[in-house]
């Protein structure tokens, strides 16, 4: 393997969240030069943005690998930049520089609408937005959802259990319902995520929830009986609810239109009534054309996200296209952009973590993608000549941009910064909210 001091080969990661550190730790070691570019001014990604805030050691342990990551010698961290075809740099600028491949691991952080009627009325919010209000990603700055007395969300894993936890520190009675389309046996939270507001679980009615499933659940082979022990002995091991939420489930329900008042807010959801299906060794929603009418005065889509159609990339189910027949293939799985029509230039585009696979979201995930995927890259590079150029030398070959852009000793201030004021408050962490309060902490240190 190449030494990391050496030139090698160029390398633009584009996206900094954890499968695009993972690659460009992959890579360094491998010799490769790295310049690392992200959007934020801080890297993580969603370990920065997505994880709940309660939750530190999680948090700090990651950080902990990415500050490793970050401070090899042959990686290069470029933030507060945005790359793509409306970004403040053009992949061809980077070509231009120098770069002879790209790994693209910008995540998939755009909402996901179902393109139903009455979206668009008051009360009704995307996950993310929650999310990323709650943990301070900067775009967020200023936002507050406006969350009433009766609340559906729409989706049953981990995100929608992080939402409920916000609405249970803000400790305002409210009654909290997640729809899931599907079964009890086919939710997709875990048992870590649901502690925090086992407290608040409704089991009267999450046993009513279940036993309507039951017959549908036990016909296509799965049993209930452990999902419902499950909640009912997290709820028993959890102290009393102090928040006055109201935490229910309902399942084999599919939203088909919001329903508002006269002031164009949420009143109510129209759910189709499902019926499960089997399909080889998977098990699906079909609706049975039953309708029910259910009152919630807001709505919380939490079905998942998709990648930015900005970037300049083919968009195929919310996730950036891939080849069917890869050069270069690891695992027999395709890291690599295809589309005969928009690129001029495709083949030396890479793609892993959610912008190759909108959903796998688990940190474990992202880094076993990015480095298959960054196996991937390593297989193209070996079929072209060294670089001479180190990543400092190309990122100084860059046109000029109007955003200030941030490097590591730029970060290092930061940490520095905040750390002191999680110190002077009191608090095991702090964060600036605005990009404005970030950068002026950095010139000021």
């Amino acid at each position: 393997m190449t030494k990391p001091e050496q030139n090698s080969h160029l390398v633009a990661v584009i996206g900094a969240g954890p499968a695009g550190l993972y690659a460009a730790q992959y890579l360094a070691r491998a010799g490769v030069q790295v310049a690392l570019f992200n959007r934020d001014i801080k890297p993580g990604g969603l370990a920065e943005y997505g994880i709940f805030p309660d939750k530190h050691k999680m948090r700090q342990g990651l950080m902990r690998q990415f500050d490793r990551i970050l401070n090899m010698p042959n990686v290069r961290y470029v933030g507060n930049v945005t790359i793509g075809q409306q970004g403040d740099l053009k992949l061809d600028q980077l070509r231009q520089a120098g770069f002879q491949a790209f790994m693209v691991t910008v995540g998939a952080q755009m909402n996901h609408w179902l393109g139903l009627p009455g979206e668009d009325l008051a009360g009704v919010y995307q996950a993310n937005d929650v999310v990323f209000h709650y943990t301070q990603l900067p775009e967020k700055a200023g936002w507050q959802p406006e969350i009433g007395e009766n609340v559906g969300v729409i989706g049953m894993g981990n995100v929608m259990l992080d939402i409920v936890h916000y609405l249970k520190e803000a400790k305002a009675p409210r009654r909290v319902t997640a729809f899931a389309r599907r079964g009890p046996t086919e939710v997709k939270f875990d048992k870590q995520t649901l502690e925090p507001v086992a407290s608040c679980l409704d089991l009267a009615e999450i046993r009513a929830a279940v036993d309507e499933a039951a017959r549908q659940t036990q016909e296509v082979g799965k049993d209930v009986e452990a999902f419902y022990e499950l909640l009912a002995q997290a709820r028993e091991n959890a102290e009393d609810c102090d928040s006055g939420i109201d935490f229910g489930l309902k399942f084999l329900r599919s939203p088909r239109r919001i329903l508002g008042d006269a002031q164009g807010r949420v009143r109510a959801v129209v759910f189709e009534v499902n019926q499960l299906v089997r399909e080889g060794d998977q098990i699906k929603s079909r609706g049975t054309g039953q309708l029910e009418e259910i009152p919630l005065d807001t709505v919380i889509f939490s079905i998942g996200s998709r990648v930015d159609d900005g970037f300049g990339l083919p968009v195929v189910q919310g996730h950036f296209a891939t080849t069917d027949a890869p050069r270069y293939p690891v695992d027999g799985i395709s890291y690599e952009i295809y589309n005969p029509e928009l690129c001029a230039q495709c083949e030396d585009i890479f793609v892993s973590g959610w912008a190759r696979v909108p959903g796998e979201g688990i940190v474990g995930l992202a880094r076993k993608d990015a480095e298959r995927g960054a196996r991937a890259v390593l297989g193209y590079l070996d079929t072209l000549p060294a670089s001479a150029l180190t990543a400092d030398q190309a990122v100084q070959k860059l046109p000029p941009v109007e955003a200030r852009l941030v490097n590591l000793e730029d970060l290092k201030k930061l940490d520095a910064v905040e750390q002191k004021m999680a110190a002077s408050k009191g608090l095991p962490a702090f964060k600036f909210g605005t990009r404005e309060e970030m950068l002026d902490a950095i010139d000021q240190a």
